[in-house]
């Protein structure tokens, strides 16, 4: 047993390393002699203020490095800690403070060295109460666990057994120090001699980070997983290394995922390993897993590895016996460094903790996991979680790491719904705003081909980022609710039988309501286009997007097909798409990009507020025979016509996705000359590059900066991500590459059908060579452009010098905002939700303080 107390070793080892520094910060310094000196005369000072040392004292600490010092006192004036995180509810402050009747102090009250005093200082016992740590209440009401100095020094020597950290060391905290893991590092570190360099990451942002850990020094480094995954953008754009001082770095407080460990090594030295550190308020350290460079990564998640020294690990089943290698059972751990139970408990926390007959306790974690062969730890999520789903049990941790292993999810939560009848899994999957953004279908579908399907989700609610609380964690409670679907209305008949076959494997579903909507159930245009052409190969007939965006359910489309199926033709070749009829405003007229079909403005339609009818416009022939248009304004001349059979005279609300936001432009034009009013023009991520940037700039006054466009490409040229591969058959996308086709194909667009996806792309490709030729004029109305925030596929985007351009073309009452997302994300969730706000801002007139109106280059 370790008979030192915390205060004891402080003691010794700032007597050992006196004039190393102890405590570095980016503004400030404390050597191990300069921090004993202020943490005792301020243990002194808490004792002659609050001589009861058996009164907890809550400390809220800031980011400097006089918290820590402040820390050190509180421990050596024999009160034990609480560290009040000062960005909790102000609620949860409240619970911890009246539970244990702390004395608060803030430390600017500590940061001057007060008068002297001569109070003898306390010298705790072992066993005596040290730090409270409390819990972060995911699970319930948040609770103070009670630990030791005995068990804070066996931390420190559990993290030297582990990581070899000592004297010499310089420690990297890139933890909040009010966490329970950012109170490990400062033990682990100074407590064996270290150095802590602390970098508050709620206070910092990764900016210069990787360059101050290097001019420092720093060894070794301890952060999150979501931390790390921030943080490697910054380090990628760093030629070598970026972390070539550390021989060790981190990540605790979460699972995390070999594809962040992947990213992770290029940025460390040949020599440096990961080491995945897990652990819990009330065992402290659970178990260290390190992996040199040389080591193979495991798929999925990364094992938490091999229990601390002091530490056994059981995994038992229900009735308490240990299972086999390889088994899941519920996780015991047993010691005598745990936590001494729950403050204010008076069995402790005894349905938790049991002490053994050697004097030892064995603490029932209520976590799941199992042993692999190599006796590394896996953890399976909470035993409470586990949900039958269909007659198995499901875990929804093993959902979550097969969400983590698609490529487009940079973080996934999965939670299981108890409160219906049939416990249903919910999974929110978070994508960064530079990634192409999936669709909950496509999530779905995917997923299926990796877990059983009964272990999908059957709600898939897709985020920018997942919610998280104070301590980093994902905010379960702040999730948002997923939209209400009911139980599936029953199927009638043989057809809606059939196409509910077409509908499930598409949608990643396995049952369909006859009146559930296909956008809802995370559908997207794509999807739309692959459900219409099986429709098509099945029945031997056409349904257009525009019918189906009007029938959008199982139940309206077996009637479009049934009706069609007895005429045995085509129906209406128009390129107007109702997507919204109702409504007594003006209507808003959206012209779809090249090569993408009106149906493309679903999710913006559906997350509108606003209420005004919208109508897609999409280019002639791209879903029926007819030869499409050659130039913008034979575009923008057809597309007036269609919108005339709707709105004979203004007041004309305008816009155009990509491409089509210059037909807008020129149907605008069109129309001023006609007398008719327009309201407005909505540009969304109308990329203003290349020739037609050319051209605006000769248009304008002065000249202006140019972006020219890197090379030219061809739809064929785009990402899979643009067009997914599964959608495009490969002898066609090959030929595509062809030069002499692509002409041919272009020369012919409308004329000849193709399926979808070859259609879609040489369209695109026509578009392009439409933009090549056209010449821009000015637009004297009101402009509203949207600009994505993030480059995507459009390349390096030069913003200032696009907004001059624009305020050439819209000289009069031009208003330009960013939203986040790329050029194809916007109009897909979850950011086509901040696109819709702006679209119905602009609709109504509200446009924030973003107006360039006026602004002449």
């Amino acid at each position: 047993m370790h008979a030192e107390t915390m205060t004891a070793r402080w003691n010794a080892v700032c007597g050992d390393t006196p004039e190393a520094v102890a405590v570095r910060t980016r503004d400030r310094e404390f050597t191990f002699a300069q921090a004993h000196a202020l943490s005792t005369a301020w243990a002194r000072a808490l004792v002659d203020c609050e001589p009861d040392t058996s009164r907890a004292i809550a400390l809220e600490p800031g980011a400097g490095a006089e918290s820590v010092v402040a820390a050190l006192a509180v421990i050596a004036s024999g009160h034990p800690l609480i560290m009040l995180d000062p960005l909790l509810p102000e609620q949860r402050r409240t619970h911890i403070l009246s539970l244990t009747g702390a004395l608060r102090v803030d430390v600017p009250m500590l940061t001057e060295l007060p008068q002297a005093s001569h109070v003898t200082l306390p010298e705790p016992n072992v066993q005596d109460t040290a730090i409270i740590v409390f819990t972060s209440g995911s699970t319930g009401q948040p609770k103070g666990v009670l630990h030791s100095h005995e068990n804070w020094i066996n931390q420190a020597f559990e993290a030297k057994e582990a990581l070899e950290i000592g004297p010499g060391d310089r420690v990297g905290m890139l933890l909040p120090m009010s966490f329970g893991a950012g109170l490990d590092v400062i033990v682990m570190s100074l407590l064996n001699g270290a150095g802590l360099y602390y970098w508050d990451p709620r206070t910092e942002s990764t900016a210069g980070l990787a360059e101050w850990l290097s001019e420092c020094g720093v060894s070794t480094a301890h952060c999150t997983p979501s931390f790390l995954r921030s943080w490697l953008p910054e380090l990628t754009s760093v030629d070598a290394p970026a972390l070539s001082s550390l021989r060790v770095l981190t990540t605790c407080g979460e699972s995390i995922h070999s594809s962040d460990v992947s990213a992770l090594r290029p940025h460390l030295r040949p020599d440096a390993l990961y080491c995945s550190w897990s652990g819990s308020s009330e065992t402290g350290h659970l178990a260290f897993n390190p992996y040199p460079s040389d080591r193979e990564l495991p798929g999925g998640v990364v094992p938490v590895g091999r229990p601390a020294a002091n530490k056994e690990v059981l995994i038992l089943d229900a009735d308490q016996n240990p299972v086999e290698v390889g088994c899941t059972g519920e996780i015991y751990v047993v010691s005598r460094y745990l936590a001494n139970g729950y403050f204010g408990e008076d069995q402790s926390g005894a349905s938790k903790f049991a002490v053994q007959a050697d004097g030892s306790t064995r603490y029932r974690m209520g976590d799941l996991g199992r042993f692999d062969e190599h006796g590394d730890l896996h953890l399976s999520g909470r035993s409470d979680d586990a949900v039958k789903i269909r007659g198995y049990l499901v875990e929804p941790a093993e959902v979550e790491a097969a969400l983590r292993s698609l490529e487009w999810v940079s973080d996934a939560v999965v939670v299981a719904d108890k409160t219906v009848p049939q416990p249903v899994l919910i999974g929110y999957v978070a994508v960064g705003g530079s990634e192409w953004t999936p669709s909950a279908a496509e999530v779905r579908s995917a997923l299926g081909q990796r877990i059983p399907t009964w272990m999908v989700p059957r709600d898939i609610v897709i985020l920018a980022a997942l919610p998280r609380n104070e301590r980093g964690k994902v905010d379960r409670a702040g999730l948002p609710p997923v939209p209400m679907r009911g139980e599936p209305v029953p199927l009638r008949g043989p057809t809606e039988t059939l196409l509910s076959f077409i509908w499930q494997p598409i949608l990643g579903i396995e049952a369909v309501g006859r009146d559930e909507d296909f956008t809802a159930l995370g559908g997207d245009s794509l999807a739309a286009a692959k459900m219409l052409g099986e429709v098509a190969e099945q029945f031997y007939i056409q349904i257009s997007s525009a019918e189906f965006s009007q029938a959008p359910t199982i139940e309206g489309l077996a009637k479009l097909v049934d009706s069609a199926g007895r005429r045995r033709s085509p129906v209406s070749d128009s390129s107007l798409v109702p997507l919204r009829t109702d409504g007594s405003e003006p209507a808003l007229f959206l012209i779809a990009g090249g090569g993408a079909p009106a149906a493309v403005f679903a999710h913006l339609v559906r997350e509108m507020r606003s209420g005004v009818p919208v109508y897609g416009i999409q280019s002639h022939g791209l879903e029926h025979r007819g030869r499409a248009d050659r130039t913008i304004a034979a575009a923008a001349a057809r597309a007036l016509r269609s919108i005339r059979t709707v709105q004979p005279h203004g007041p004309y609300r305008l816009g155009g996705y990509s491409f089509g936001g210059f037909v807008a432009l020129e149907i605008a034009s069109l129309l001023e000359r006609a007398g008719e009013h327009v309201e407005i023009v909505v540009l969304l991520d109308a990329v203003l590059d290349g020739d037609v940037a050319a051209k605006v700039g000769a248009l304008g006054s002065a000249r202006l900066p140019i972006r020219k466009r890197a090379k030219s490409r061809t739809a064929a040229e785009l990402p899979q991500r643009e067009t997914p591969q599964e959608y495009v058959p490969q002898n066609v996308f090959a030929r595509l590459w062809s030069k002499v086709l692509m002409n041919s194909l272009v020369a012919t667009a409308g004329l000849f059908r193709l399926r979808a996806s070859a259609q879609w792309i040489v369209y695109y490709e026509l578009s392009r060579r439409m933009l090549a030729k056209y010449e821009p004029s000015r637009h004297v109305g009101r402009v509203q452009v949207i600009t994505a925030s993030e480059p995507g596929d459009i390349g390096d985007r030069d913003v200032a010098a696009e907004s001059k351009l624009w305020a050439v073309l819209a000289p009069d009452d031009l208003h330009i905002e960013s939203v986040p997302g790329d050029h194809q994300s916007i109009l897909r969730q979850p950011f086509v939700i901040r696109t819709a706000a702006v679209v119905d801002a602009a609709v109504s007139g509200r446009q924030g303080a973003n107006n360039l109106g006026n602004e002449r280059s």
